[in-house]
Protein backbone atom coordinates (compact mmCIF):
# COMPACT_ATOMS: atom_id res chain seq x y z
CA UNK A 1 0.00 0.00 0.00
CA UNK A 2 1.34 3.43 -0.95
CA UNK A 3 1.03 6.11 1.75
CA UNK A 4 -0.98 9.18 0.81
CA UNK A 5 1.26 12.13 1.72
CA UNK A 6 -0.01 15.71 1.44
CA UNK A 7 1.35 17.65 -1.54
CA UNK A 8 4.54 19.64 -1.21
CA UNK A 9 3.63 23.14 -0.04
CA UNK A 10 5.50 26.17 1.24
CA UNK A 11 4.13 29.16 3.14
CA UNK A 12 5.19 32.77 2.56
CA UNK A 13 7.89 32.61 5.24
CA UNK A 14 9.31 29.44 3.69
CA UNK A 15 9.59 31.08 0.27
CA UNK A 16 12.59 33.10 1.46
CA UNK A 17 14.43 29.90 2.30
CA UNK A 18 13.20 28.06 -0.79
CA UNK A 19 14.59 30.69 -3.18
CA UNK A 20 18.25 30.06 -4.02
CA UNK A 21 20.87 31.65 -1.79
CA UNK A 22 24.30 32.84 -2.87
CA UNK A 23 26.46 29.78 -3.40
CA UNK A 24 23.57 27.31 -3.66
CA UNK A 25 23.66 27.28 -7.48
CA UNK A 26 27.44 27.33 -7.64
CA UNK A 27 30.19 29.63 -6.53
CA UNK A 28 29.83 31.96 -9.52
CA UNK A 29 26.11 32.77 -9.15
CA UNK A 30 25.18 35.69 -6.89
CA UNK A 31 22.07 37.77 -6.68
CA UNK A 32 20.08 40.58 -5.30
CA UNK A 33 17.73 40.42 -2.37
CA UNK A 34 14.78 38.08 -2.83
CA UNK A 35 11.27 39.39 -2.38
CA UNK A 36 8.16 37.63 -1.15
CA UNK A 37 4.63 39.04 -1.44
CA UNK A 38 1.23 37.80 -0.27
CA UNK A 39 -2.46 38.49 -0.73
CA UNK A 40 -3.51 40.95 -3.41
CA UNK A 41 0.08 41.74 -4.36
CA UNK A 42 0.79 38.05 -5.00
CA UNK A 43 -2.42 37.72 -7.06
CA UNK A 44 -1.49 40.74 -9.20
CA UNK A 45 2.07 39.46 -9.67
CA UNK A 46 0.85 35.98 -10.65
CA UNK A 47 -1.74 37.37 -13.05
CA UNK A 48 0.95 39.46 -14.72
CA UNK A 49 3.20 36.39 -15.11
CA UNK A 50 0.47 34.03 -16.35
CA UNK A 51 -1.85 36.51 -18.14
CA UNK A 52 -4.74 34.80 -16.33
CA UNK A 53 -6.37 34.80 -12.90
CA UNK A 54 -4.57 32.88 -10.15
CA UNK A 55 -7.33 31.77 -7.79
CA UNK A 56 -6.09 30.77 -4.37
CA UNK A 57 -2.53 32.05 -4.73
CA UNK A 58 -1.04 32.37 -1.28
CA UNK A 59 2.35 33.97 -1.94
CA UNK A 60 4.92 34.71 -4.63
CA UNK A 61 8.68 35.03 -4.37
CA UNK A 62 11.41 36.08 -6.79
CA UNK A 63 15.18 36.39 -6.95
CA UNK A 64 17.53 37.42 -9.77
CA UNK A 65 20.99 35.86 -9.91
CA UNK A 66 23.86 36.47 -12.31
CA UNK A 67 27.41 35.34 -12.87
CA UNK A 68 29.83 37.00 -10.45
CA UNK A 69 31.99 39.68 -12.06
CA UNK A 70 31.81 40.78 -15.66
CA UNK A 71 33.06 37.55 -17.22
CA UNK A 72 29.81 36.81 -19.04
CA UNK A 73 26.15 37.76 -19.17
CA UNK A 74 24.73 34.61 -17.58
CA UNK A 75 21.54 35.45 -15.68
CA UNK A 76 18.86 33.30 -14.06
CA UNK A 77 15.62 34.58 -12.53
CA UNK A 78 13.84 32.33 -10.02
CA UNK A 79 10.12 32.71 -9.31
CA UNK A 80 8.00 30.68 -6.89
CA UNK A 81 4.20 30.73 -6.64
CA UNK A 82 2.39 28.87 -3.84
CA UNK A 83 -1.19 27.61 -3.93
CA UNK A 84 -3.50 25.72 -1.56
CA UNK A 85 -3.72 22.66 -3.84
CA UNK A 86 -1.67 20.87 -6.47
CA UNK A 87 -4.61 21.32 -8.88
CA UNK A 88 -4.48 25.12 -8.51
CA UNK A 89 -0.72 25.01 -9.05
CA UNK A 90 -1.10 22.81 -12.14
CA UNK A 91 -3.48 25.35 -13.73
CA UNK A 92 -1.10 28.22 -12.99
CA UNK A 93 1.84 26.21 -14.34
CA UNK A 94 0.03 25.55 -17.63
CA UNK A 95 -1.02 29.20 -17.94
CA UNK A 96 2.52 30.42 -17.24
CA UNK A 97 4.10 28.06 -19.81
CA UNK A 98 1.47 29.00 -22.41
CA UNK A 99 2.09 32.71 -21.74
CA UNK A 100 5.86 32.35 -22.12
CA UNK A 101 5.39 30.55 -25.48
CA UNK A 102 3.00 33.28 -26.64
CA UNK A 103 5.42 36.05 -25.64
CA UNK A 104 8.32 34.35 -27.43
CA UNK A 105 6.22 33.87 -30.58
CA UNK A 106 5.17 37.54 -30.53
CA UNK A 107 8.87 38.49 -30.32
CA UNK A 108 9.54 36.40 -33.44
CA UNK A 109 11.46 33.75 -31.50
CA UNK A 110 9.23 30.69 -31.21
CA UNK A 111 10.24 28.46 -28.33
CA UNK A 112 11.45 24.96 -29.05
CA UNK A 113 10.60 22.21 -26.55
CA UNK A 114 13.48 21.18 -24.31
CA UNK A 115 13.66 18.01 -22.23
CA UNK A 116 15.16 18.49 -18.78
CA UNK A 117 15.22 16.21 -15.74
CA UNK A 118 14.24 18.54 -12.89
CA UNK A 119 12.90 16.13 -10.23
CA UNK A 120 9.62 18.10 -10.26
CA UNK A 121 6.16 16.54 -10.51
CA UNK A 122 5.73 18.27 -13.89
CA UNK A 123 8.12 20.22 -16.12
CA UNK A 124 7.59 22.30 -19.25
CA UNK A 125 10.89 23.63 -20.65
CA UNK A 126 11.55 25.64 -23.80
CA UNK A 127 14.57 27.19 -25.49
CA UNK A 128 15.44 29.72 -28.15
CA UNK A 129 19.14 30.32 -28.71
CA UNK A 130 20.77 31.00 -25.34
CA UNK A 131 17.44 31.68 -23.60
CA UNK A 132 15.80 28.87 -21.61
CA UNK A 133 12.55 28.95 -19.65
CA UNK A 134 11.61 26.15 -17.28
CA UNK A 135 8.16 26.04 -15.68
CA UNK A 136 7.80 23.33 -13.03
CA UNK A 137 5.35 22.16 -10.43
CA UNK A 138 6.12 20.27 -7.25
CA UNK A 139 2.99 19.68 -5.22
CA UNK A 140 1.21 22.99 -4.69
CA UNK A 141 4.23 25.12 -5.71
CA UNK A 142 5.04 26.47 -9.17
CA UNK A 143 8.71 27.17 -9.82
CA UNK A 144 9.78 29.19 -12.87
CA UNK A 145 13.33 29.75 -14.11
CA UNK A 146 14.08 32.32 -16.82
CA UNK A 147 17.72 31.89 -17.91
CA UNK A 148 19.86 33.76 -20.42
CA UNK A 149 23.40 32.83 -21.36
CA UNK A 150 23.38 29.51 -19.49
CA UNK A 151 23.72 26.10 -21.12
CA UNK A 152 20.75 23.71 -20.87
CA UNK A 153 22.86 21.48 -18.58
CA UNK A 154 23.47 24.39 -16.19
CA UNK A 155 19.78 25.36 -16.30
CA UNK A 156 18.83 21.75 -15.54
CA UNK A 157 21.16 21.82 -12.52
CA UNK A 158 19.66 25.12 -11.31
CA UNK A 159 16.14 23.68 -11.74
CA UNK A 160 17.04 20.59 -9.70
CA UNK A 161 18.50 22.77 -6.95
CA UNK A 162 15.34 24.92 -6.92
CA UNK A 163 13.05 21.88 -6.64
CA UNK A 164 15.25 20.33 -3.92
CA UNK A 165 15.09 23.58 -1.94
CA UNK A 166 11.28 23.70 -2.19
CA UNK A 167 11.02 20.07 -1.05
CA UNK A 168 13.43 20.69 1.85
CA UNK A 169 11.52 23.72 3.10
CA UNK A 170 8.23 21.82 2.75
CA UNK A 171 9.70 19.15 5.04
CA UNK A 172 10.80 21.74 7.60
CA UNK A 173 14.49 21.59 6.66
CA UNK A 174 16.63 24.68 6.08
CA UNK A 175 18.26 24.00 2.68
CA UNK A 176 21.29 26.13 3.56
CA UNK A 177 22.41 23.91 6.49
Amino acid sequence: MTPNFPPVSVDATGLYSALPSDGSIGDVMVGGEPFVIQGGEAATYCEKQTASPCPGIQAAGHRDMEARGNSDSTRVEFTLLTFPTAEDAAKAMKNLADQRRKEWAEEGAPAKPLTLNTDADATDAMQDGDSVDVVMRVGAVVAYLDADGASPDNVEYAAKVQIARVKSVSNGINPDR
